[in-house]
């Protein structure tokens, strides 16, 4: 029997990693038969977000990496030295124990010392993000000079020191892909999983535009909302609905109270049913400064949604063919947003041509396909020891 191990922060969040690991663990373990074991760094005595099979071990190493943010940046860095140091000892024990033929990192705490353990597991990093993502992160944050210059030497040293010792590196677009492979020999691209498999499709015909996300600067709530007052300008009658919890939601009410959209903008909290949302809208609308492959695109077009997007780095490349299922737009190019918008808010034909070419190429994303390009990786992986 194939034992993998997977490493996360935590499971009882809503995210998208947190969602992607979930269903495919429960794949490997109900379909494939694999045993399987989440390991993660602190759960809190929480129930996970997603659901996860019985047949799947979970174990926690209580080991508080979110305090890290209560404290300054000396002790900050001070703590999570000793963290690190704890985490390798827990994780190498643990796995020395289990005995994995693969254990895979989500590029998150353990990331920069699993390959150093000698358990005799292949050792996969599953990359969530895009190349150069903390110097991206750096600069939408607007970090000061002194932490910026920090994330950027992260960012080189994650891309020339951590990331080549695994024996296998997967991210989640060709568009990645391709700027990995002349540095990365490993690299290979497995998308995420199309969260909603279903035959239900929307029917586009509300006036209701949706957009999901954390409410960070990543995400660029602040921007679609300055983009959705000249929308409203010309259809006051639409509504755009933004469903997330994070630390800038207060930022974007006030502008929301600036920009007098009081009426036609409405921040919710994540929902659990989330699905019924995009079944209720007929615009999905993504604003992001960058990505890894947004698990909101995929659901939107998993539901027969168009998009409209900005064509940060990455995912859109490789989910939209611009005129065909939605707009890809040039980033910051607000103006041709709002055309692009507006040209679906007159054009229900439009609407529910693109809407029906986004249920079709939906397909290629279907947990069945994705499975199984993780179960030839892993047991091609094991054939090669």
């Amino acid at each position: 029997m194939m034992r993998i191990v997977y490493c996360i922060p935590q499971i009882f969040k809503p995210g998208g990693i947190e969602r992607i690991v979930s269903i495919k663990a429960n794949y490997l373990a109900e379909v494939y038969g694999y045993d399987v074991t989440l390991v993660v760094a602190d759960q809190r005595g929480n129930a996970p977000y997603y659901p996860v099979s019985s047949k799947i071990k979970m174990v926690d190493l209580k080991l508080p990496y979110d305090d890290l943010l209560l404290m300054s940046l000396h002790k900050r860095l001070v703590e999570r030295r000793r963290l690190q140091k704890e985490h390798k000892k827990k994780l190498t024990a643990l796995l020395n124990e289990l005995h994995p033929n693969i254990t895979v990192s989500t590029f998150t705490h353990e990331a920069a010392f699993l390959p150093d353990i000698q358990d005799g597991s292949e050792k996969v990093l599953e990359f969530h993000f895009c190349k150069g993502h903390k110097r991206l992160m750096a600069d939408a944050f607007k970090f000061r000079f002194i932490t910026k210059l920090a994330y950027y030497f992260k960012c080189w040293q994650e891309e020339h020191i951590i990331i080549p010792k695994y024996d296998q590196f997967v991210v989640l677009t060709e568009e990645d892909k391709a700027d990995w492979i002349q540095q990365i020999s490993t690299v290979k691209c497995i998308s995420n999983i199309l969260p909603f498999e279903t035959e239900e499709q929307a029917r586009l015909d509300t006036k209701t535009v949706i957009a999901v996300g954390r409410l960070d600067a990543q995400k660029g709530f602040d921007r679609l909302i300055k983009i959705w007052k000249e929308i409203y300008l010309k259809h006051p009658d639409w509504k755009l609905n933004i469903f997330g919890q994070g630390g800038d939601k207060q930022k974007l009410l006030r502008l929301i109270s600036i920009l007098e959209l009081d009426k036609t903008v409405t921040i919710h909290e994540p929902n659990r049913n989330i699905k019924e949302e995009y079944l209720k809208s007929s615009i999905f609308v993504m604003t992001s400064t960058y990505e890894g492959l947004p698990m909101t695109l995929l659901e939107a077009t998993g539901l027969g949604l168009p998009s409209v997007c900005y064509d940060f780095k990455c995912g859109p490349k490789d989910v939209i063919n611009n005129g065909e299922n939605g707009f890809l737009v040039k980033e910051n190019d607000s103006k041709k947003f709002v055309e692009s918008v507006n040209r679906l808010i007159e054009d229900k034909s439009l609407r529910e041509q693109m809407g029906n070419a986004a249920k079709s190429m939906s397909k290629r994303y279907s947990t069945e396909t994705i499975m199984q390009k993780w179960n030839e990786l892993f047991n091609g992986i094991i054939e090669k020891q």
